[in-house]
């Protein structure tokens, strides 16, 4: 039993978890948009996206003392950039630009500013807003390449959703976190409290039900799979407390795209 623990708790801070998340998300975006294969993009992005997160959580902790963090995360995160980087090679120019943006925003994420001392993880009420804009762009504009220009609306407001969708699913982060994050985060949840921050998850889920209507290209019973997971979404965000369980939020509400993916593939074997 203990080595099962191990072994899950080294598969959620190793960030193989949330990488499969982004990957799943960028799979849904793939099925979608009914978009043709790209070689090795799969592969970067989910060694991208375990370079990128243990960049964030262990960056300057590895600088402070090595020691703190495992041979096996190290050795992890290692593997992960030398295939990331061969697949970064291979794949096309457009596609480089969005991954070295990307790469830009984690780089000023955690890295402050000369002048300010301030890094963009410090700045007031920014924090959701790149998760958000870094999780779309690697999971859904990665796949830029494969959209039709003459369907722009349609692929803006799946942009739109998928942003919405990942602000969403980082509140209950935020709300768990309202103890120990600084006050010049300006989370959230330290702004307004954690009942206005619900209920703005709640209406932006609203929102994006809404948007289902307008997207006509999309097999209907996708929109029914996309409806419920933001109804799970939203509960989820209801039960969420600022003393709920660490693996609440890096498991369960990280594994909703993994859940989603497996449900839509499911039902493309059956419609």
């Amino acid at each position: 039993m203990k080595i099962v623990k191990s072994l899950f708790e080294f598969y959620l801070q190793s960030s193989l978890h949330v990488s499969f998340a982004v990957w799943a998300l960028y799979k849904i975006s793939f099925i979608y948009i009914d978009s043709s294969d790209v070689p090795y993009l799969d592969c970067l992005i989910v060694t991208s996206s375990i370079v990128g997160y243990n960049k964030i959580k262990y960056g300057s902790i590895f600088l402070k003392n090595r020691k703190l963090i495992s041979n096996e995360i190290i050795l992890i995160s290692f593997l992960a950039f030398v295939v990331g980087f061969w697949c970064f090679i291979q794949v096309d120019l457009l596609i480089k630009s969005i991954f070295i943006i990307c790469f830009a925003v984690v780089v000023l994420y955690v890295i402050p500013n000369p002048s300010s001392n301030k890094s963009l993880r410090n700045t007031n009420g920014i924090k959701i807003f790149l998760v958000a804009f870094s999780w779309t762009l690697v999971s859904y504009l990665s796949l830029i390449n494969e959209m039709n220009a003459h369907n722009f609306f349609h692929y803006l407001v799946m942009g739109i959703q998928r942003f919405i969708f990942v602000v969403v699913a980082t509140i209950p982060f935020e709300i768990r976190d309202i103890n120990f994050d600084k006050s010049e985060l300006g989370t959230l949840p330290q702004k307004f409290g954690i009942f206005k921050s619900k209920l703005f998850g709640f209406l932006l889920l609203t929102l994006n039900s809404f948007f289902l209507y307008f997207i006509e290209d999309i097999n209907f019973y996708y929109k029914i799979i996309e409806f419920i997971i933001y109804l799970i979404l939203a509960y989820t965000l209801f039960k969420t407390t600022k003393n709920k369980s660490l693996n609440y939020t890096r498991f369960w509400i990280e594994g909703i795209p993994v859940f989603w993916l497996f449900n839509l593939l499911l039902l493309s074997q059956l419609f």
